[in-house]
């Protein structure tokens, strides 16, 4: 099934329906806020491959569930929706041990027009995505990300030295790899700047663009939306997020030796989808030396943070992925190591 997301008839079939579903609701708020007069905000869904649907469908909902009255009192949907990739051709969103939803975008950077608002969901991204951020921030377009597009925005650079936040499985590899952005948790969403907004993972986005929508047309229409889709999560009022309480959170330990000598534990804790290690060297009294990792294949290295005597460990994982044998340097010197996988813990 091929999903387009710009096709005349559904928009009319869905507004009609819209419209007549809200002549019967009561009137909410003392005086509804009129459309804008520079004609419709324009909004512009980033995809890549692998694109999370809630991602895109829950705040895609709430801008096309939104409405106001025109100037002779008509109900009128005042957001634009339309996809924006890399290029025109169909792809693939997330899938579960099937390929995703296809779809196929709008419009691609070359030909876009240029929005009033980007929502960028979680995704696997590509170079052009970073280039056309960086150019509309310059714009001074607004911009939410959703769950991991956070990444993307932090990747184009857009929230060095500011708050942001994201899904709550991938708050250890956010801070790894973008130390310059100022994590926020338990939070829905958060505002990094004028124009540059981040929300956590999936419903999140829901909240942060009925946040959107409250900001723009007061909470009496952010409400009536929300009330059409029978939501009635309210993060969007008070932005709390999830306890960390619910992460899960595994231990495991490597354990081995250098030199065929030398006693080593690597510490690995994984909070959601995020590990992160340390190293002990009891021997040497070297304890919870922070580690940081790097994978390519079965190649892994660790950068070992031992005060005054840094160190690297490179080698590679065998195929069961319990042991993992190579290097030990420090110093200007070398060892073999061998360290095994001890059975982990919650």
């Amino acid at each position: 099934m091929t999903i387009r997301t710009s096709t005349h008839r559904g928009r009319a079939v869905k507004h009609f329906f819209l419209v007549a579903v809200l002549a019967v609701l009561p009137v909410v708020g003392t005086a509804a806020p009129k459309a804008p007069s520079n004609g419709m905000i324009k909004v512009a869904f980033a995809i890549s491959p692998h694109v999370n649907v809630m991602d895109i469908a829950g705040p895609w909902e709430v801008f096309a569930d939104t409405s106001l009255k025109d100037t002779q009192g008509k109900d009128i949907a005042p957001y634009e929706l339309y996809t924006v990739a890399a290029s025109k051709a169909p792809l693939r969103s997330a899938g579960a041990n099937h390929p995703g939803l296809a779809i196929t975008p709008d419009y691609d950077y070359a030909d876009v027009p240029t929005p009033d608002i980007v929502v960028v969901p979680a995704q696997m991204g590509d170079p052009e995505l970073e280039a056309w951020l960086r150019k509309i921030h310059a714009q001074h377009v607004t911009i939410m990300s959703v769950c991991t597009g956070a990444f993307k925005l932090a990747q184009a650079g857009l929230l060095d030295g500011k708050q942001a936040t994201t899904h709550h499985w991938y708050f250890g590899n956010f801070v790894r790899e973008f130390p310059d952005v100022k994590l926020v948790k338990q939070v829905r969403y958060v505002q990094a700047d004028p124009i540059t907004f981040t929300a956590g993972g999936l419903t999140s986005g829901i909240d942060l663009a009925l946040h959107m929508v409250a900001d723009r047309f007061g909470q009496d229409v952010a409400q009536q939306t929300a009330d059409f889709m029978e939501y009635l999560g309210t993060g969007w009022k008070t932005d709390l997020g999830i306890s960390p309480l619910a992460m899960p959170v595994t231990y495991q330990d490597w354990t081995g030796q250098i030199g065929g000598k030398t006693d080593v534990v690597l510490h690995m804790v994984t909070s959601g989808a995020s590990p992160a290690f340390t190293l002990d060297i009891p021997s040497e009294q070297v304890r919870n030396a922070p580690a940081t990792p790097s994978q390519h294949g079965n190649r892994v290295s660790l950068a070992i943070a031992i005060p005054g005597h840094p160190a690297t460990i490179t080698g590679s994982m065998n195929a069961a992925g319990d042991t993992l044998t190579g290097t030990f340097s420090r110093e200007g010197g070398s060892q073999p190591f061998t360290l095994r996988a001890v059975p982990s813990r919650q």
